[in-house]
């Protein structure tokens, strides 16, 4: 089925001697030129998108505005292609569905660019790479296994706590009746389990007392049909580090604060999806954030080491929170980050002189490299 336009091995360290033996500084100022190096031969690249305008009808009570946040524009889509283009590459473009295999054994692509969200499912992130496991192709960005991890918050939470890396202290709620733990204190933050792009993330989702929190994870739990996230609440500045490459062939973008300044002053210091979407206009960032470079070799490190312990791969973008005691705390790891032109991990790039399309061939570069498909 063509693509429709017609409608709108998990063995990490938390040790920062690891981090050390590949030099977080020689990382962090790796030569844009080697991670977007262009590939000496040209490939048949699938690329895989989920298209909004695609998105299957919703049958729920409650149905949130941002349900299909995540999913892509063709305008985005056409984005990514014409970056592979630039590059040689022959692209070929289809949307991430139940007829995708099909397609796939007809073209025979050499890789595939993913950027599937998945369309439905608590682990909607991990279908596709499961389905090019499968059928033996290669592909750019997480492994199933690595995919269901990082789009689980829980899940990444308990390995980051095992691992000894700072995120706060939480709970998961399947219901509004279940009882809060004695250890989370107020004001606490709910949020749905395994969503992104802020969905379910508004001024409501700060609880002061316990019947604002039970009245927020019941409709979390409704609307988003999973169970919510609370954690305690981190006051503070929003930072956010991303990379591209792999192993110790790993470059830094500058680390992103966002400027809530140039939101309405009712809404909260939180970046959701109001602030993400609905006023996107008036997003403010600063990148590079100003932090010390003590602080910003932390976030660095912080942000390397929950690469590995997830297992991801390609690329990735870590979200911390800053207290006012200068305490790091990681928020979540995204394993697939959104690339489009506007994305977070695209104004990274930005500031350090990347454009958007060699920020998209430094990722296809990154799979094409592990493949050993890649002549430098």
């Amino acid at each position: 089925m063509a693509l429709r336009r017609e409608h709108g091995s998990l063995e990490p360290t938390t040790d920062s001697a690891d981090l050390a033996s590949i030099g977080v500084s020689a990382l962090a100022s790796h030569a844009a030129q080697a991670a977007c190096f262009p590939a000496q031969q040209t490939y048949r690249i699938a690329l895989l998108v989920n298209l909004a305008e695609n998105a299957p009808p919703v049958h729920r009570r409650v149905v949130p505005p941002d349900v299909w946040a995540e999913l892509d524009s063709i305008k985005s889509a056409e984005a990514y292609a014409e970056a592979l283009r630039q590059a040689g590459h022959q692209v070929f473009m289809h949307e991430g569905d139940a007829y995708l295999a099909p397609w796939l054994d007809e073209i025979q692509p050499d890789i595939c660019f993913n950027t599937c969200e998945g369309f439905g499912g608590d682990s909607r992130e991990a279908q596709v790479p499961a389905l090019l496991e499968m059928l033996g192709l290669r592909y750019t960005g997480p492994s199933p296994l690595a995919a269901a991890i990082t789009h689980d918050k829980p899940t990444t939470k308990r390995i980051l706590r095992y691992y000894g890396l700072p995120t706060p202290p939480f709970q998961v709620f399947y219901s509004p009746s279940d009882a809060l733990r004695t250890s989370l204190r107020f004001p606490l933050f709910v949020k749905p389990a395994h969503e992104g792009t802020g969905m379910g993330v508004h001024n409501e989702s700060v609880v002061f007392n316990e019947r604002q929190l039970r009245d927020r994870v019941a409709w979390t739990v409704e609307a988003y049909q999973q169970p919510a996230l609370v954690e305690t609440y981190i006051a503070g500045r929003d930072l956010t580090c991303g990379l591209v490459g792999n192993g110790d062939d790993v470059h830094f973008f500058p680390i992103n604060e966002v400027d809530f300044s140039g939101y309405p002053p009712d809404l909260l210091p939180i970046y959701g999806f109001v602030q993400k979407v609905e006023l996107g206009c008036l997003y403010r960032n600063k990148c590079p954030a100003p932090l010390s470079e003590r602080l910003a070799r932390k976030v660095r490190q912080l942000t390397y080491q929950t690469f590995k312990v997830t297992g991801c791969r390609d690329f990735a973008r870590v979200d911390f929170r800053l207290d006012d005691q200068g305490r790091l705390f990681i928020l979540e790891i995204n394993a697939l980050p959104g690339i489009t032109p506007s994305s977070d991990l695209t104004l990274m790039a930005q500031a350090e002189g990347w454009t958007h399309g060699e920020l998209v061939r430094a990722v296809l570069n990154a799979a094409l490299k592990r493949y050993g498909m890649l002549n430098e």
